[in-house]
């Protein structure tokens, strides 16, 4: 059982790694921080204003359309934002098996040579990102017929998705990969490209087990195991590994104070390890207030919270209808408080940008 003081070290760590105590200067450094964030509105952006101290409207809009990040099937095969230099890698890592990415063609009813011959015109016209009507008028389907073509097709990573400009919930564009990325996605390699991504995962994750890597990728605790052999760690206890390197940093942190901090739905912090590895951020007796319970979307859903020195002491909501609202576990301090509303104002202003 870990101490009081382990927690807090740890909690200072991750907190640290995940840019949230001294934020990154620009998106892509944020955005490599995590790796990947879930690429669905409004997550995807207050995420990286969370953690980037350049963040506004604007420059996450161009971010897409400067093909600075990537938004393709990845951990868990669930649509993440991923920096370009690290897309392909990402992808190769994670992608779904040939059998998995044509699942949704039976929900369809369509034969591979019907799906074939949907997507040459899906890729045809592509070239430049398309909306999902435009989409529907090339290839003759509309509605429910259309999503498991293009479900598909970004599974086998032949079509890439792009934001809406709008930063809460907007219809997505589509593009055909091969226009997009002239490099590809596929470098040939997975089981490299698995090493290489939990080394990133241990920058910014760690001290983590073989069992939050395996949670957090959707592989197996035996892929999850090798991929981690390769590299240099030590053991701080519990099985949670920390590069070799960090070992003397991570033995000299001090614990948080003061930190105010607003995550979204399924930010990275909270979504970064498996359900028996949350204590650092979450008590265990209120974690089930911060999940939504397993089985009812992606196993178990962090929700928006607020931390106070990197541990969760309430969740909130907004809507452009019903305005902000904070749901703390015990009772604020009129700091606390007043630091809240100031963030809540300032994420009410981003997303009607």
């Amino acid at each position: 059982m870990r101490t009081v003081d382990d927690i807090q070290r740890l909690r200072a760590w991750s907190y640290s790694r995940q840019k949230l105590g001294e934020p990154a200067r620009t998106l892509a450094q944020a955005l490599d921080a995590v790796v990947a964030v879930y690429a669905t509105h409004p997550t995807a952006p207050l995420a990286l204003w969370a953690r980037a101290s350049s963040f506004t409207p604007a420059r996450y809009r161009r971010f897409d359309r400067d093909r600075k990040g990537v938004r393709l099937p990845a951990m868990r095969r669930t649509v993440f934002l991923v920096s370009r230099k690290s897309a392909p890698r990402v992808f190769s890592a994670v992608r779904a098996s040939p059998a998995h990415a044509l699942r949704p063609l039976k929900v369809a009813k369509l034969s591979p040579k019907q799906y074939e011959a949907h997507a040459k015109k899906i890729l045809r016209a592509a070239k430049k990102p398309l909306s999902r009507k435009e989409l529907e008028e090339v290839v003759g389907i509309k509605g429910t017929e259309l999503g498991p073509v293009l479900r598909a097709l970004r599974y086998e990573g032949r079509l890439l998705t792009l934001a809406g400009d709008s930063l809460m919930m907007s219809p997505h564009q589509f593009v055909a990969a091969s226009a997009w990325l002239e490099e590809g996605l596929d470098i040939g390699d997975a089981d490299g490209a698995l090493v290489w991504l939990a080394g990133e995962y241990l920058k910014g994750y760690g001290p983590a087990r073989v069992a939050d890597f395996a949670w957090w990728t959707g592989v197996t605790k035996t892929a999850a195991q090798k991929a981690f052999e390769p590299h240099d760690t030590v053991d701080i206890g519990d099985g949670l590994l920390l590069p070799s390197t960090d070992e003397r940093a991570f033995g000299q942190l001090k614990p948080l104070r003061g930190a105010i901090t607003l995550l979204p739905k399924w930010d990275s912090y909270t979504m970064g390890l498996a359900p028996d590895g949350r204590q650092r951020f979450v008590h265990p007796d209120v974690q089930k207030r911060v999940y939504t319970p397993i089985g009812t979307g992606l196993p178990g859903d962090g929700n928006p919270v607020v931390l106070i020195d990197g541990e969760v002491v309430a969740t909130w909501t907004f809507s452009v209808k019903e305005g902000a609202d904070v749901q703390p576990f015990d009772k604020l301090g009129a700091k606390a408080i007043k630091s809240v509303d100031a963030k809540l104002s300032e994420i009410a202003s981003l997303l009607s940008s």
